[in-house]
């Protein structure tokens, strides 16, 4: 493993802060690119001949795969997932004792976030709250502000170099959190909870950065996948809300409904049978029968939460830094293969 990579994503990790300028914009333009020009053998381009939104490793080499829930500016958990080293038997016999970041520079793992990257929720609600009343009365950079961004956007980036470096290993599918506009419209929707988080983080990158860098994020938004396919499983940032086909999934983008519904689907908001009938659609009938749906987006109390008859699992915990480790050729068990990295 490369010794400076090390102490760069480290260094990353050790005190969140708000990136520089020039190199995040030199960062995030070079991600919107590596995004460009994925490989057509794993992420087939749509209709518009721009990347599908559908990553599918079906057809290529097995992997142990590494699933990860919503990450909401949590960098310690990401910096905690790249030093976890797996239970013996998850890694290849040789890379035994390794981390995944040692198993990621050595092209043995794959690794699937499945969105939301900024915006800390429950654990920064008095944050929220004073950063509300700084907005409330035109400050868009203050103290607690400041101090969200500088967790969001170190994680943010820290995302970007790792899928720079990793390019067919490391992937990041859309969440309803990737919307750095704030917008309304194409399956996106304005976000707020405790407060009005999205457009306050857009009126603090506005202030802080400028429309360059909003603009490249942006762009690097516009062309995130929105499911990953592999063999015993399938993943995206939220319950699919109906039974959407291969080729609804592979145009996704084109489509305010499909991305709508790959994203922001509440508990009991979809239709019964929709991740059976996509499952059925991407992996054949034969195969999805043994395989599972993976996916963050509501959390959940505990371990996990089971839905649509136990096909799809929800495995999201704002509390808990729980990953889901997907082996090749083993059907996936949620008690014992969705496990903390701490």
């Amino acid at each position: 493993m490369s010794d400076l990579f090390y102490e760069k994503i480290h260094a990353l990790c050790a005190v969140p802060r708000l990136p520089d300028h020039d190199e995040f914009f030199k960062t995030a333009d070079r991600t919107a690119s590596v995004l460009e020009a994925e490989d057509e053998s794993y992420r087939p381009p749509a209709e518009n001949g721009k990347p599908g939104g559908v990553l599918d490793f079906t057809r290529l080499p097995a992997l142990p795969l590494v699933v990860v829930p919503d990450l909401h500016a949590r960098v310690f958990f990401l910096r905690n997932i790249l030093d976890f080293v797996p239970p013996s038997g998850f890694l290849d016999k040789v890379l035994e004792g390794k981390s995944v970041l040692e198993a990621l520079e050595m092209g043995a793992v794959r690794i699937v976030c499945v969105g939301d990257a900024l915006h800390a929720e429950l654990r920064a609600r008095d944050r929220w709250l004073e950063a509300w009343k700084d907005f409330n009365e035109g400050i868009y950079d203050g103290k607690a502000m400041r101090e969200e961004m500088e967790e969001g956007l170190t994680l943010l980036e820290l995302l970007m170099v790792c899928k720079c470096r990793f390019s067919s290993t490391f992937h990041f599918l859309k969440g309803n959190h990737e919307n750095i506009m704030d917008k309304r419209g194409g399956g996106d929707f304005p976000f707020c909870k405790f407060a009005d988080e999205g457009e306050m983080v857009m009126k603090f990158m506005y202030q802080v950065y400028g429309d360059d860098v909003l603009h490249v994020i942006s762009c690097c938004e516009n062309l995130l996948p929105l499911v990953a396919v592999f063999p015993g499983c399938v993943i995206s940032h939220a319950e699919p809300r109906r039974g959407f086909t291969r080729t609804e999934l592979v145009n996704a983008r084109n489509s305010a409904e499909v991305v709508a519904g790959l994203t922001w689907t509440e508990n009991d908001g979809a239709k019964q049978g929709s991740v059976k009938a996509v499952m059925e659609d991407l992996l054949g009938k034969d195969a999805a029968e043994h395989s599972v749906y993976l996916a963050g987006h509501r959390p959940v109390p505990g371990k996990y939460a089971l839905r649509q008859d136990g096909r799809f699992i929800q495995f999201h915990n704002t509390e808990m830094q729980n990953v889901a480790l997907v082996s090749p050729g083993t059907v996936f068990n949620p008690d014992s293969d969705i496990v903390s990295v701490i």
